[in-house]
């Protein structure tokens, strides 16, 4: 079985191929890699049959020439690269939906390609910003991306699906676990937290939809073959939302902080609220602590793979804790 994986070194390529190679022992893996030293340096540890089933290929997503003739041998293609963050540039077209074209044309050709799961995000759909967020997004929801990320990833998905390809589409919304790129929202968010940071006390009313990094490498697997996700596009993530307040005190939990929020009335977060949003009206981050901004709604996930995450929430961050530890990164 052939796969083919884009950003093997990132947060959530690295977690796929970590996953990929504990548990289907028939992949044969060609990674694309800027610096296959770099890469392979990463997996040094793994033993020598799980490297041997990793091909590191240098190359460049832009450079089409540098994968095309590996990627037409790949039966399963995941595409997880990406730049990402909740900010404005036009690199974001470059490295998202320019190279996300450059992909589609390499495979346009191939006779082998049974499904190319490409990883999306809750950021390609978004809200309005002149309207309170409430409630989950689902798939019948309108895109309103506020990003140049964002706007890129919608661009990239609008070329999947008119690329004739066989595809299915992922959109995680908040994603924690191993591997976290250094200086991420989730690794500022836990060093901040054991230094007992005083906004981590506010009782932030925001519901957010996450899920652990291994059980988003698991899904996007399963979308690589289900029958019933072929040619669809879905939101990813645990069943409930988490309100941000309580993933605060989850997050402490799993820390060993010295936690003690705020106790502030609705009224009170109202006000902050209001202030803030005067102060700060295009700032995301505030939307997301303040309402249901970053929730979404799986169900169409579930009703048509059956397949629900296997970590709760706290769960989740108490093995994040854990690897952190384990790395002498807390």
């Amino acid at each position: 079985m052939k796969v083919f994986l884009t950003g093997a070194t990132g947060f959530v390529g690295r977690n796929f191929l970590d996953w990929l190679v504990r548990h289907e022992p028939d992949a044969q893996i060609d990674c694309l890699v800027r610096d296959p030293q770099k890469a392979q340096a990463q997996w040094q540890t793994m033993p020598p049959n799980i490297n041997k089933r990793i091909n590191w290929i240098a190359g460049d997503l832009l450079e089409p020439d540098t994968y095309q003739s590996h990627l037409k041998q790949a039966e399963r293609v995941v595409h997880a690269a990406a730049l990402v963050s909740l900010r404005n540039g036009p690199e974001f077209y470059r490295m998202n939906t320019d190279a996300t074209q450059n992909l589609l044309n390499a495979l346009s050709s191939s006779d082998k390609l049974q499904r190319l799961v490409f990883v999306g995000s809750i950021s390609a759909i978004d809200r309005p910003m002149d309207q309170l967020a409430v409630g989950p997004l689902t798939e019948e929801s309108p895109p309103h991306p506020n990003t140049d990320y964002g706007k890129s990833k919608l661009m990239a998905e609008e070329w999947v699906i008119q690329s004739g390809l066989p595809y299915a589409i992922l959109r995680p919304a908040y994603i924690y676990g191993p591997f976290p790129r250094t200086n991420s929202s989730m690794d500022r968010l836990i060093h901040h937290m054991a230094a007992g940071k005083s906004y981590t006390r506010f009782p932030f009313p925001g519901r957010a939809s996450e899920v652990y990094a291994e059980d988003l490498a698991e899904m996007i697997w399963l979308a690589t073959h289900h029958p019933n996700v072929e040619n669809e596009s879905f939101f990813v993530s645990n069943p409930a939302p988490v309100r941000v307040a309580d993933a605060y005190a989850a997050l402490a939990k799993a820390v060993g902080a010295d936690f003690k929020p705020l106790a502030l009335s609705d009224a009170e977060l109202a006000r902050y609220r209001s202030l803030w949003y005067r102060q700060q009206p295009d700032n995301l981050l505030l939307r997301i602590l303040f309402e249901d901004f970053f929730a979404c709604a799986p169900d169409k996930w579930y009703r048509l793979t059956g397949y629900r995450p296997t970590y709760g929430f706290e769960e989740g961050l108490a093995k994040t804790a854990h690897w952190y530890r384990q790395h002498g990164l807390l």
